[in-house]
């Protein structure tokens, strides 16, 4: 479970000019968490996809508008 605060009078994230994210939180099955949080509503940035640092991941914005990554270790073959 993940709880988000609301800080309604706060400057939102998005005037800040930070570009990071939030937090990054990995999981065993990043495709099958990903389609569990979209089919919940959750406000998808990007799908995911093979990064060239060796993870599978995806970026979600809170209703604050901070950016949460999501990722999975991409396993090397074993060639």
């Amino acid at each position: 479970m993940v709880m988000l605060g609301s800080c309604p009078d706060a400057i939102p994230p998005a005037k800040l000019g930070d570009h990071s994210y939030f937090a990054y939180f990995v999981v065993d099955d990043v495709d099958g968490y990903f389609r569990e949080v979209r089919a919940k509503g959750a406000r998808v940035l990007r799908s995911p996809a093979d990064k060239p640092w060796g993870m599978r991941e995806f970026s979600l914005r809170t209703p604050d508008g901070h950016r949460i990554m999501v990722g999975q270790k991409i396993e090397s073959g074993s060639g």
